[in-house]
């Protein structure tokens, strides 16, 4: 039997977002980033407030890389990995798969966050993926505002989503 979206929130989101348990064959590959991450989902409607958080270890691209997240005391609590042709989260639950990134986000932190941009957005720029328009403090890409002005000051990266319900993201990298 599958893991139900809650299970795979509690998972993923668990210690605070533990984002995307314990898997001896977690996916390896280079880290390009790792910090802490915090995704905050308004209200709306009937449906309250959420807030996770968790420290995580990003690599690769839109097109094959990894994401972990851990626990405050360092355990893996997920474990996703991406192809070309596959997306495959791992946790206590076992592993499930996705076809694609966005499916994932969309399953499991139960709105769509555009995770396939986020390393070019750590890098301070738009993703390649699709048109962006420049502002004061950044640029907005994906019905997203992507603020990175205090990228290269303390590592903050802040996006946000303005559609309802609104979704803030927001990540510390490590130095």
């Amino acid at each position: 039997m599958p893991p139900t979206p809650a299970g795979l929130r509690r998972a993923l989101l668990g210690a605070g977002l533990c984002w995307l348990a314990g898997c001896a064959t977690a996916p390896s590959g280079p880290v390009d980033y790792s910090g802490r991450l915090a995704v905050t989902v308004a209200a709306e409607g009937d449906r309250p407030a959420q807030s996770h958080s968790a420290a995580f270890e990003l690599g690769g691209d839109a097109h094959q890389g990894h994401l972990r997240l851990l626990s405050p005391l360092g355990t893996v609590v997920a474990d996703a990995s991406w192809e070309a042709d596959r997306v495959r989260l791992e946790t206590g639950d076992g592993p499930r798969d996705y076809p694609s990134l966005e499916a994932l986000a969309e399953d499991t932190l139960g709105q769509a966050i555009p995770l396939g941009a986020l390393l070019a957005w750590l890098q301070g720029r738009p993703w390649n993926g699709a048109s962006h328009e420049a502002d004061a403090q950044g640029f907005r890409q994906l019905g997203w505002v992507v603020d990175t002005h205090a990228l290269k000051l303390d590592g903050t990266l802040l996006a946000r989503r303005e559609a309802p319900p609104v979704v803030t993201l927001r990540a510390r990298l490590d130095h």
